[in-house]
């Protein structure tokens, strides 16, 4: 990628980031793409240049966390779990210094919530792209060519858990101060299953 292309990409992630961020504190709804395009320093013109729509930026910002977790994933061993995989992948993402846990919870709660967005989804040829790539990815390491039932059932148990931590982080509730040390403790208890009790957060 040249400069101009990494320059574009640069200002594209940055407008989708500042609309998540107005989103977390007011709702999809109440995010101004004015205010939005004045806080990366560029004209609502170039706002619309780069995206239709404020949820056209929001889904461009779930392409980019799907890259991400594709990236992350195919970088694991082959001879690990995907459960493992994924919950390293998205213990990274959520890690990330720039991340901010209320973002996050603010992006799952609007791709189950908003009709638009969830519209958007449907139809975005990015969100497609990604979604082929992290498929790829995830039946690679096992002997399926699509998302079975286990690889769905992994997936989605382990967004559930990463939503449900990141809401009791966001909401002060956290037994200690370390988020990934938090979020490894949610994990292992999904992991190990609910039909005993609850496991020792020093156990692997």
């Amino acid at each position: 990628m040249g400069l101009r292309e990494s320059k574009k990409a640069a200002t594209r992630l940055a407008l989708a980031t500042a609309v998540l961020r107005h989103a977390a504190v007011g709702g999809l709804e109440s995010v101004s793409i004015d205010t939005v395009a004045a806080e990366v320093g560029v004209s609502s013109r170039t706002f619309h240049n780069y995206f239709a729509a404020k949820e056209d930026a929001l889904i461009y910002f779930v392409g980019v966390v799907l890259g991400r977790m594709a990236d992350f994933i195919e970088g694991r061993p082959s001879d690990e779990s995907l459960w493992d995989a994924v919950e390293y992948a998205l213990i990274e993402i959520a890690c990330d210094t720039d991340a901010v846990p209320d973002q996050f919870i603010t992006l799952i709660r609007l791709l189950e919530t908003e009709p638009t967005l969830v519209a958007r989804k449907d139809h975005s040829d990015l969100v497609e792209v990604q979604k082929k790539r992290f498929t790829d990815v995830i039946t690679a390491r096992g002997d399926t060519t699509a998302l079975g039932l286990y690889e769905r059932l992994v997936f989605s148990s382990a967004l559930c858990t990463l939503r449900v931590a990141l809401e009791m982080w966001a909401e002060g509730l956290a037994p200690h101060d370390d988020l990934r040390r938090f979020l490894g403790e949610a994990f292992l208890m999904t992991k190990s299953g609910f039909a005993g009790s609850p496991p020792r957060a020093d156990q692997s």
